[in-house]
């Protein structure tokens, strides 16, 4: 009796352990298989609570430190790392690769290409010296860049590029093309300075006085220099991607930081969007919209709006789940997702957008 009583004892459990197996699995499969899309990451259907606790609301995508990165316009991520390892990501399947090394870590600045084959980078050598490096990426090609790199900036297809070098006290705006000087475009004794190239048309300078007043010109490519800002406390500038429209940042008299926007192909007058905000937080979601990062003044987190620089109107779109201070941003294939890389921890995250 007691050995009957023994094997059923047996097959009850044993069955039990099969039933719960079999559920796990089941489960665990409908969540591994969410890797076509990262917003899948963010919606599963999954019913369990367990599961559903498990989803986090600010995705890491990477366990390392991160310098910069790029978005490729697709769900890849190209971005380098404090070891100096260069890495995609593979953003709707949460996986990574090493393309190449720099070979350094005390890197101090970093810029990469819009199409991620390509990377401007500085450093310090053994006399305490700025060094700064344009590396192909794909042919493995290098130049060193001699003077003292004020600014740089890739051109919008990432074919091009433009260096503000300064020499015995002058700088000099150059343009290359696969790290060679192919145009001396500008000779200057501009100070603090930095440029961007928002347009193939034209190049993008903010250049600073010793109080820390900017002003925005721009230089078109037949040589032209326009002033479109003048006397901005603090100025940051976020060109649109058609490059007639500008989101810039600027502080006032109590050091409070507010946005802007202007519309330079229509003449407009400057428009303030009463948000307290830096344009380097700020990606231009359309033509009529910008995506923002706002501090929590009660909490160590931005919080990311989705502002109209028509009337300046706000709505919440994104709220991190951890702390999460903006130092880099950029928005997913579809504007339905935040790339940020965190300033707290230097680690890489992605959030959804509502």
């Amino acid at each position: 009796m007691e050995k009957k009583i023994l094997l059923v004892s047996i097959f009850i459990t044993l069955g039990a352990i099969a039933f719960l197996s079999g559920r796990l699995l089941t489960l665990g499969g409908g969540l591994g298989t969410q890797s076509n899309s990262l917003i899948q990451r963010f919606n599963s259907n999954t019913k369990a609570e367990l599961l559903e606790t498990t989803i986090p609301k600010t995705l890491p995508l990477s366990s390392r430190r991160l310098v910069s990165f790029v978005s490729l316009g697709s769900e890849n991520i190209i971005a380098v790392d404090k070891n100096g390892d260069i890495i995609e990501i593979d953003a709707a399947n949460i996986r990574e690769k090493v393309l190449a090394s720099l070979g350094r870590t005390d890197i101090s600045e970093v810029l990469l290409s819009p199409t991620g084959d390509s990377v401007i980078y500085s450093f310090y050598d053994a006399g305490n010296n700025r060094k700064t490096v344009y590396l192909n990426l794909k042919t493995g090609e290098k130049s060193n860049l001699a003077g003292n790199l004020r600014s740089a900036a890739f051109s919008p297809h990432g074919d091009q590029a433009t260096y503000l070098l300064v020499n015995d006290g002058v700088g000099e705006l150059l343009i290359s093309k696969a790290g060679k000087i192919i145009k001396r475009a500008l000779k200057t004794r501009l100070g603090a300075v930095t440029v961007s190239w928002p347009r193939d048309d034209f190049i993008s300078i903010v250049s600073y006085d010793k109080d820390g007043y900017g002003d925005l010109l721009v230089l078109k490519e037949e040589g032209a220099l326009n002033k479109i800002l003048s006397y901005q406390y603090d100025l940051g500038v976020k060109w649109s991607p058609d490059g007639e429209k500008i989101l810039f940042s600027a502080k006032n008299g109590t050091g409070s930081e507010r946005l802007f926007y202007i519309d330079i192909a229509n003449n407009d007058a400057i428009v303030s969007l009463d948000v307290n905000s830096n344009a380097s937080k700020c990606a231009w979601l359309n033509r009529d919209e910008v995506i923002c990062g706002v501090k929590n003044q009660t909490q160590l987190k931005d919080e990311f709006y989705r502002i109209s620089v028509a009337d300046g109107s706000k709505i919440l779109v994104s709220v991190p789940s951890i702390n999460l201070l903006t130092k880099e941003m950029a928005l997913g294939p579809l504007g339905d997702v935040i790339y940020i890389l965190n300033e707290i921890d230097d680690k890489l995250y992605a959030l959804k957008i509502k």
